[in-house]
């Protein structure tokens, strides 16, 4: 019999709130800023700070649902350790 262990998942950020438009906007900004510029961003919270380094090759999801009068846009971006750049054509206007 084989042993097929699945990793454990590590919920490290889990985090809800709410924010103006203009103050959300921002921090996509900073996000984008710090990828683009040093390959990371740093989420802190109180006195504890976790480091976001993803590699050069991402899955990323775009969803876009409406439930009554609730309008959810999600994105998430999935890399595995050590994945290295591919090319891959999207735009977003």
């Amino acid at each position: 019999m084989e042993n097929n262990k699945k990793p454990v998942t590590q919920v490290i950020i889990d985090r809800e709130e709410h924010r103006r438009l203009h103050e959300f906007a921002t921090t996509l900004e900073t996000i984008a800023k710090k990828l683009k510029e040093e390959g990371t961003f740093h989420f802190t919270e109180g006195n504890h700070t976790t480091p976001i380094t993803p590699s050069d090759n991402l899955k990323v999801e775009y969803s876009y649902e409406i439930k009554g009068d609730k309008h959810s846009f999600e994105i998430e971006f999935d890399w595995y350790t050590g994945q290295k750049e591919q090319n891959f054509a999207f735009k977003i206007e």
